[in-house]
């Protein structure tokens, strides 16, 4: 299924300095891309490295740079476009210790990050064999290793009183992960969720197919014979009509995603995010960094397109055109 307060001077002092501590000047400035190449530019789109480059990543303190990528190559540039490493990698340089590492389409070398020459060749640690201890295809991250479904089980006492009239042999019940489906012979009654203690019945005209909390609130979704889903409150009132190809409710980033069929091309979607101030963003959009924009944290989100990341701003502001 589609699922989805500041008292002492010493103290605000103390929390402007943590602040640009945190927040370093480099960090401020926002990959910017101008049809195929990229660039660098600050919160309110002022240009501080005009698009050149075929990618460019975000800061990467590490390197106390960008990754930039010409012609096949990569090196690193500095927020006012001074290379401080030459585009001789044919992978993103990193650090280690205190030099670079560098893959020059043959060998890894190490150079100075001072002199920017070469050192040593890279030597690759012996490495042991760790497959005797019969673990090895075990993560407790593993869903095959998580309970994936309800069972009767699950339910308590007031669950079975409340689904005491569809107890029989008259109704089936289908378990899935946090709620059942109340079956008479092939149709779809409605279901019921053991955790809000509440029994969803279907109406004429719209079937209620899943739920998910959502800042602490659980949400309802629906559908009809159209197959498009919707969204509900607890009560049943509509929060989203019943249109979408896909509605997911993000709730530790408090993002709403939606999709819905492109009137253009009916093999095509549309997604549009909305953030938790209302705004919306047309693509699918994660968190991707916190800047400062006037001394105050500004969210930057961030979509893929074409296998690179394009960004936006919290305000709506979109970072790349064309």
């Amino acid at each position: 299924m589609r699922i989805l307060n500041v008292k002492s001077k010493y103290l605000s002092i103390f929390l402007i300095f943590m602040s640009c501590t945190i927040f370093s000047q480099d960090q401020n400035y926002i990959p910017y891309r101008k049809g195929k190449l990229w660039g660098l530019c600050d919160v309110n789109k002022f240009i501080a490295v005009q698009p050149q480059y075929s990618s460019i990543s975000s800061y990467d303190e590490s390197i106390g740079g960008f990754h930039a990528e010409q012609n096949g190559r990569f090196g690193i540039v500095d927020r006012n476009a001074v290379i401080i490493m030459p585009f001789i990698s044919n992978t993103p340089i990193s650090v280690e210790r205190d030099k670079y590492l560098v893959f020059d389409g043959w060998d890894y070398y190490y150079y100075s990050i001072k002199t920017k020459m070469r050192l040593d060749k890279y030597i690759k640690q012996e490495s042991y064999p760790v497959r005797d201890s019969g673990w090895e295809n075990y993560s407790p991250l593993n869903r095959n290793n998580a309970k994936l479904t309800l069972s009767r089980e699950d339910l308590d006492d007031d669950d079975l009183d409340m689904l005491e009239s569809y107890d029989n042999d008259g109704y089936q019940w289908n378990y899935k992960a946090d709620f059942l489906e109340i079956m008479d012979g092939n149709t779809y009654v409605g279901m019921y969720v053991p955790k809000l203690k509440k029994v969803f019945l279907n109406t004429q005209d719209i079937a209620y197919v899943g739920w998910q909390f959502y800042k602490g609130k659980p949400y309802i979704l629906t559908t009809n014979v159209s197959g498009f889903l919707g969204l509900a409150d607890e009560n049943l009132r509509e929060v989203y009509p019943i249109r979408y190809e896909t509605i997911n409710l993000i709730d530790d980033s408090h993002l709403v995603v939606l999709s819905e069929p492109d009137p253009n091309n009916r093999n095509n979607v549309i997604f549009k995010t909305i953030l938790p101030n209302n705004k919306v963003l047309y693509g699918k959009f994660e968190p991707a960094m916190i800047v400062l924009k006037n001394g105050n944290p500004f969210q930057i989100y961030y979509m893929i397109s074409n296998g690179q990341k394009n960004y936006a701003g919290e305000d709506g502001t979109l970072y790349f055109e064309g």
